[in-house]
């Protein structure tokens, strides 16, 4: 499904979009390092590349390397966008969302909810049925975000991140 979803988002959105490798180390650093008031909610220090690039290999629990898809977004030779994503995870016709960013000195609100809008639509198309996904409780500009996408809290429990235990709220939005 990932070269489907490469090749179908570059035919809706006006970004290049690619599976990311370690030759995006950098600009994957430089787009998560933007981003660092998020991880400040589960990190105790400031983001490391070694950190930041790690995302590209791990795995989901119980997930198989093949279902992980770590897509990034470009504008022209610019990473913009991040989407890591394991397809058929948990479970058949289900996406888990590890992590969506963007530059915001690049994107408005606006084109980062169109954007991910027109990602869930591709998802649903390519036989998708749910999306869900994970964020720290702290996080109210992300749950607010995902709540103004139609998700809905599933349940709050906890979760490692970071190699702490962090108290999270678990959302799920239906496609089909």
């Amino acid at each position: 499904m990932a070269s489907q979803l490469a090749t179908s988002l570059n035919q809706q959105v006006a970004y290049q979009v690619r599976v990311l490798t370690h030759e995006d180390d950098d600009q994957i650093y430089a787009l998560q390092k933007a981003n660092q008031a998020f991880f400040s909610l589960f990190m105790d220090h400031h983001l490391t590349q070694k950190e930041a690039v790690a995302d590209l290999d791990n795995v989901a629990t119980q997930a198989k390397q093949e279902q992980k898809h770590y897509l990034g977004f470009f504008d022209g030779d610019t990473l913009i966008a991040s989407l890591d994503l394991t397809i058929d995870y948990p479970g058949p016709k289900i996406v888990w969302v590890g992590q969506y960013l963007t530059d915001e000195a690049v994107l408005t609100d606006a084109q980062k909810t169109d954007l991910l809008n027109q990602v869930l639509e591709t998802l649903r198309q390519l036989a998708a049925q749910t999306v869900q996904l994970i964020l720290p409780k702290r996080d109210k500009s992300g749950q607010k975000f995902y709540e103004g996408l139609k998700f809905e809290t599933v349940s709050e429990t906890k979760a490692p991140l970071a190699g702490s235990s962090v108290d999270v709220v678990v959302y799920q939005r239906q496609l089909s």
